[in-house]
């Protein structure tokens, strides 16, 4: 009789590298993300975790909220986002040192 292989189902971290893998992309910006079959994947990937609305681009875009997700699993990132970071914690140095 064969032995059945239990296999334990993939992270979304997993499951979303190797689709981006399956694409060409790996450390990946958001901004780099414009192909339309690999949205489509992730589209489907995460279709049943988007709201409704946000699937029928009613109540949001169903791109931004992916985008959202993937920075949210670590996958990908937004460079205007880490560069807006950067600049707070520049600031806040800067406050500090003022403050002394």
């Amino acid at each position: 009789m064969e032995e059945l292989k239990m296999t334990k189902p993939l992270s979304d971290y997993e499951a979303v590298k190797a689709i981006l893998k399956k694409h060409g992309c790996l450390e990946t910006e958001i901004e780099d993300l414009d192909d339309p079959k690999l949205m489509e994947d992730l589209y489907e990937y995460f279709q049943e975790d988007m709201p409704y609305g946000t699937q029928k681009a009613r109540d949001g875009d169903p791109d931004e909220w992916i985008y959202d997700r993937l920075i949210e699993l670590d996958v990908c990132y937004d460079q205007e986002k880490v560069n807006d970071y950067n600049n707070d914690q520049a600031d806040m140095v800067v406050q500090e040192s003022e403050d002394i």
